[in-house]
């Protein structure tokens, strides 16, 4: 198996695919792939594209390991989201199971990790809008498709992924949670409506003008779409407890986005839709400090006490609606003199 990290070999690679012919200039900038690839910019004459290849173990502090096969699990969802929102996704350019990577289009230099942008406090509402409205349409258009269901019903990647390192990770180090996260696991893995990405994260969002590009689709699954978008806004609320200056905004998008979410989805009753969402949120946001991949910008021992403390109101008073969890969060920054 070639390794994307070898130059060298990647060159050849490269060559012998077609991408480049002998001899042609190959622009290699290797990236960050997070915590669960190998991932590089190719630039030739007549094209550019990127490179991502699963890494067996990942990047983190403990151990954590994973199946490769996740990176073709990636490079179908990434299809499905082709066809179902084509200009909010890379183009797949070309996938080689055996080497378990895949291509897909660059997207423009000047596209910005929507994650970068939060933190620097540009709190874009036009972009939160369209990220609601897009992972809204993913979820109606799966919910009816037969072949997408057949596709991704197999969870061991997002068990592996999500499950074992954020909640039951959580589970061992909380055991008065632990009776509530097993019968939030038990919702999840039994519900079956949508297909799920599973790290709808505004790391794996780029932004680029007028247009957003989706990333990272290896935890997609067939399964519970609440997950989604209690992902996506469980990072809004971090980044109000880090830059507390700026908690209004930040949770002022989170229920904009919950809200345009939940009035688009056609699938099922969106009441009930958003109490799994923010049961899932209370115990994805204790993941982020207690779980194995925790928040890298939630350092200071304060803010985590402040995180657990939210946490653990909203799984005891079993808070139902985003505004609810804004009232929560927004009150316990204020008595923490934010």
């Amino acid at each position: 198996m070639i390794s994307v990290s070898d130059e060298v070999a990647l060159r050849q690679y490269l060559v012998a695919r077609g991408v480049a012919s002998p001899g042609e200039a190959i622009e290699i900038r290797h990236l960050s792939g997070g915590v669960s690839c190998e991932v590089a910019r190719v630039t030739t004459p007549r094209t550019e594209l990127v490179i991502k290849q699963a890494l067996p173990k990942l990047r983190v502090k403990e151990d954590w390991f994973s199946d490769l096969r996740r990176i073709i699990t990636e490079k179908d969802c990434l299809a499905v989201y082709q066809r179902v929102v084509p200009r909010s996704v890379p183009e797949l350019r070309f996938a080689d199971e055996e080497n378990f990577l895949f291509a897909m289009e660059a997207a423009p230099p000047e596209a910005e990790m929507w994650k970068k942008q939060l933190l620097d406090g540009k709190v874009d509402f036009g972009v939160g809008e369209t990220v609601a409205a897009v992972l809204a349409t993913i979820h109606n258009a799966t919910s009816r498709n037969s072949g997408v269901r057949a596709r991704f019903l197999d969870v061991e990647l997002f068990v592996q992924l999500r499950i074992e390192p954020y909640w039951r990770k959580v589970a061992e180090r909380h055991p008065d949670l632990a009776a509530d996260i097993a019968a939030e696991i038990d919702r999840n893995l039994s519900t079956k409506l949508a297909l799920v990405h599973g790290d709808y994260s505004p790391k794996n969002i780029l932004v680029s003008r007028d247009r957003i590009y989706l990333i990272d689709f290896e935890c997609a699954h067939f399964g519970d779409p609440a997950f989604d978008i209690a992902f996506v806004t469980n990072h809004l609320m971090l980044k109000a407890v880090k830059n507390k200056p700026w908690a209004k905004a930040y949770l002022d998008l989170m229920v904009e986005m919950a809200h345009r979410y939940f009035a688009a989805v056609d699938f099922t009753e969106a009441k009930t839709l958003e109490e799994h969402a923010v049961r899932s949120l209370a115990f994805l946001l204790l993941a982020r400090i207690d779980g194995k991949s925790p928040a890298e910008y939630i350092t200071d021992d304060l803010d985590k006490h402040l995180v657990r403390k939210v946490s653990y109101r909203m799984v005891r008073e079993r808070l139902r609606t985003y505004h609810e969890v804004r009232e929560a969060l927004s009150s316990a920054i204020a008595v923490a003199g934010g």
